[in-house]
């Protein structure tokens, strides 16, 4: 449906308000209407006293966060999703400032009227998210604070990290460029001076962080989902595989009905069975995973793969058989 003026206006100030700034061919893109259309509506909010800033450097434009939204009416089912998220969705061990977000929550409940107030109550009061186990938050709550605040303002950090990779803990500077959450925590991604390239930072094994006056140009084709490639999850090997892995009837249903990949293509067999493909950097991680199905997956291509998952099931194996208590990392 073609958005009317006044509902482009409110889209271009969410758009802006959010933190995020936006070149015109992003907003024209966003609305689907012509760069001539976006450059009218933004003249028509300048005019209403909505400041819309200009960086000639990037050509991107944004809103100054001092500037606010005068109230808004919301339907039951806005005000419905609203409060779902803020009181169900909402997690003191995963969204830093948490308290905030509870008291934006509060807010929105306490003007609704009483009806409608009543009604969300009794539809919330049946509802329970129950998260999977996370990293707590709150000790690095002021750290992710403190990045996000290098990020807007472009500075390079100092920092000294635990890391697992290079099993020590090292010292670099960084260009941050996205924090990350994924895989039940915290993450940084960004140019590392030591690596001499983009990496994945765990942002609770950050010991030392300094934010420095110098300033860093962001690279302009950077893009979250070009540095992941066809990851699994989180680590990206350098060759590209085809998976195919045979899941049993008894746990294809809950294989087949889980969005698992970007890539992944399903299809049962007459006995009930799950054909399970998916392409993928790298086959660390998703034999992990296959592992947590035992005995009902099976890798059919590629060899590596299947080879890998054997050496992991004669690792188990000889732990148990030899009764040992302490497993040796893998090389």
């Amino acid at each position: 449906m073609k958005m009317t003026r006044t509902q482009r206006l409110i889209r271009i100030v969410q758009l802006l308000q959010a933190g995020r700034s936006y070149d015109v061919d992003a907003l024209a893109a966003e609305m689907a209407i012509s760069r001539r259309t976006v450059f009218r509506d933004l003249n028509v909010l300048r005019e209403a006293g909505v400041v819309c800033s200009y960086d000639a450097e990037s050509e991107r434009y944004g809103i100054d966060r001092s500037y606010y939204l005068p109230p808004v009416n919301l339907t039951m089912e806005e005000a419905l999703a609203l409060l779902l998220v803020t009181r169900k969705f909402v997690n003191d061990r995963v969204v830093p400032n948490v308290s905030a977000a509870m008291t934006g929550g509060m807010k929105i409940e306490s003007v609704l009227p009483a009806d409608v107030r009543t009604m969300c109550g009794s539809l919330l009061d049946g509802v329970t998210v129950d998260w999977h186990p996370v990293s707590d938050v709150d000790p690095i709550t002021d750290t992710i604070a403190r990045i996000q605040a290098a990020m807007a303002d472009k500075r390079r950090m100092a920092m000294r990290y635990d890391s697992y990779a290079d099993k020590c803990e090292i010292e670099t500077m960084v260009d941050p460029y996205r924090i990350l959450f994924r895989n039940r925590g915290w993450y940084l991604i960004g140019r590392s001076s030591v690596h001499r390239q983009a990496r994945t930072f765990k942002i609770e094994r950050i010991i030392e962080m300094r934010v420095l006056e110098e300033r860093f140009r962001p690279d302009p084709k950077f893009r979250l989902e070009h540095y992941f490639g066809n990851a699994w999850s989180m680590i990206r090997g350098s060759v590209r595989h085809h998976v195919e892995v045979h899941f049993s009837s008894m746990v294809a249903g809950n294989v087949e009905e889980v969005y698992w990949h970007s890539t992944q293509r399903t299809r049962r067999r007459t006995d009930g069975s799950l054909v399970f493909e998916v392409d993928v950097d790298g086959i660390d991680e998703i034999s992990w995973w296959i592992l947590g199905y035992g005995d009902q997956a099976v890798v059919t291509e590629p060899e590596e793969l299947r080879q890998l998952i054997l050496a992991h099931a004669r690792n188990a194996t000889r732990l148990y058989t030899n009764g040992e208590a302490t497993p040796a990392p893998r090389d």
